[in-house]
């Protein structure tokens, strides 16, 4: 692949083009039409920009061209979002193909080669008093170039395999006995920005399911006007769950992961509150598991009258951890732009699990474009 596409020869021409002047005459029809599309490849370091429904766009970092490419054998069907390459594309039906080895890598490779690019053209202004071109420099140190990608590409796939490294999360589940269980519901419903009553539950049935919570108010007003409204905050109430308290009868069982808010609540359960109900506990029981290091166990409630699909539930319970993760990625990097870091993001969580549901929300928060890859 160096020795035919690459290497320039003290003759002063590439492998291909050195071939086809001496060779060339001894082909024609399509093993010509071949060799010619070879020549004129396209040698740069692209980025997947857009999808399509025969393929995806890609777009070359430097010129901003952008070439459809169906699919086909040198195309797999699903890449990341963002995902970037350096390396070849020929002609193909009317649009355009990988060609030889291509590695599609973390969306942040696009710095680092431009960088590695800029440095290279000013050592060879120096050296040379020549200026070359980015796909010049490309060809003059393509094994670098495409080492030095792979080895970037290494250590930021290291990074998003981290959640694999675990963490000890402790489940807890305590049983009581109540004498006056409505008493209880009515004292813990009192602390109306702590317990609420979940939805689906009817206070007239026997078993009820009450929650504590988290407001995010705080984390939500700090979104545009414009973007709440598209998204609906007035109509969709999102909170975080802390804990359940179920009340059957006078059976009551409180559950949830192990935290402060947590034995906030069993203190509560035992404060003067117990002697007023009756309260009594029976059985205690913890769990221990080993769950993902970068898991955020925080279990959304939604709260809303308007329908919402298994998806949309999915995102809107995980836009309050994405919202205030964005943020506090913003804080660390404040030299990248949005849209950089919401790009690595997304990519990011295709790479750990494709099936999730997208970012859309966030970018809606955040009051960003839609991303193409939303429509997945």
């Amino acid at each position: 692949m160096w020795a035919f596409f690459f290497r320039v020869y003290d003759n002063g021409m590439r492998g291909i083009d050195w071939f086809l002047e001496e060779r060339g005459k001894r082909y024609s029809g399509e093993d010509r039409e071949m060799l010619e599309r070879w020549r004129i490849m396209k040698i740069s370091c692209f980025q997947l920009v857009d999808q399509y429904e025969q393929g995806t766009v890609i777009e070359d970092i430097w010129s901003g061209e952008r070439f459809r490419m169906p699919y086909c054998e040198t195309m797999m069907e699903e890449l990341p979002p963002w995902s970037t390459a350096v390396g070849m594309i020929e002609p193909y039906a009317e649009d355009w193909c990988i060609h030889g080895a291509m590695t599609w890598d973390h969306p942040e490779i696009k710095s680092v080669v431009m960088t590695r690019v800029q440095e290279l053209q000013e050592e060879k202004a120096r050296t040379s008093g020549r200026k070359l071109s980015s796909t010049e420099i490309l060809i003059e140190n393509y094994p670098e170039i495409i080492n030095l990608s792979h080895s970037d590409n290494l250590r930021k796939s290291k990074l998003v395999k981290d959640h694999e490294s675990t963490k000890e999360l402790i489940y807890v589940t305590y049983r009581y006995n109540c004498e006056d269980p409505e008493l209880l519901v009515d004292m813990l419903l009192d602390r109306e920005d702590e317990y609420i009553l979940m939805p689906g539950t009817d206070p007239a049935e026997s078993k009820l399911v009450i929650s504590r919570v988290e407001k995010l108010d705080g984390l939500f007003n700090t979104i545009p006007a414009d973007c709440r409204k598209r998204l609906m905050l007035d109509e969709i109430d999102i909170s975080y769950d802390l804990g359940n308290i179920v009340i059957d009868n006078q059976e009551v069982t409180v559950s949830g992961w192990w935290s402060d808010e947590m034995e906030s609540t069993l203190k509560l359960l035992e404060s003067d509150i117990a002697s007023a109900v009756g309260l009594s506990q029976v059985d205690e029981q913890r769990e221990a598991h080993q769950v993902p290091q970068n898991i955020v166990f925080k279990k959304s409630n939604i709260i809303t009258e308007k329908p919402l699909s298994e998806q949309e539930i999915t995102a809107y319970g995980n836009l309050p951890h994405l919202l205030q993760g964005f943020r506090d990625e913003r804080e660390k990097r404040p030299e990248e732009s949005a849209e950089t870091l919401m790009r690595s993001r997304e990519y990011k969580q295709y790479r750990m699990n494709p099936t999730v549901a997208n970012l859309s929300l966030l970018r809606i928060a955040l009051g960003m474009p839609e991303s193409p890859f939303s429509r997945r």
